[in-house]
């Protein structure tokens, strides 16, 4: 494994950019530009769901306490959505769109807490969760 990668650190980034370009292709087919918005995110919301369970590994990483560059075309995806369902009137306005992007994100990263520390299974945390994005994003 060293003779191709220089540290365990180096290993993991690049099994992260591959699982992010396999992500980004599978966030592509969805066709989320046709998809009413609150599916369109719940959709996205599945999608990263179903990865986790294919490998539970993405739940143990520790946090790194920096950005990391790997989430911005999903954050972008994400804010496309709510910003198009906002003109459409099929997500509140009462909210800034930055700061709903930023709750999905933020709900997201503490549901695959709750699972990696045993409190939720992997299921239990996907129905939360979008019972918790529905109740935020609805007008």
């Amino acid at each position: 494994m060293y003779a191709h990668f220089s540290s365990r650190g180096a290993l993991l980034d690049a099994v992260l950019d591959r699982l992010t370009d396999e992500t980004l292709t599978a966030i592509d087919a969805l066709d989320l530009d046709e998809a009413p918005t609150l599916t369109g995110v719940l959709r996205l919301i599945d999608l990263a769901w179903r990865a986790f369970e294919r490998h539970p590994l993405l739940l143990h990483l520790p946090p790194t306490g920096t950005r990391d560059e790997r989430h911005d075309p999903v954050t972008e995806r994400f804010d496309r959505l709510i910003r198009r369902g906002q003109r459409a009137g099929e997500i509140t306005r009462e909210l800034p769109a930055d700061w709903l992007v930023t709750t999905l994100i933020a709900l997201g990263h503490a549901a695959g807490e709750s699972v990696a520390a045993g409190r939720l299974t992997t299921r239990a945390a996907g129905r939360t969760l979008h019972t918790s994005i529905t109740r935020i994003l609805q007008p």
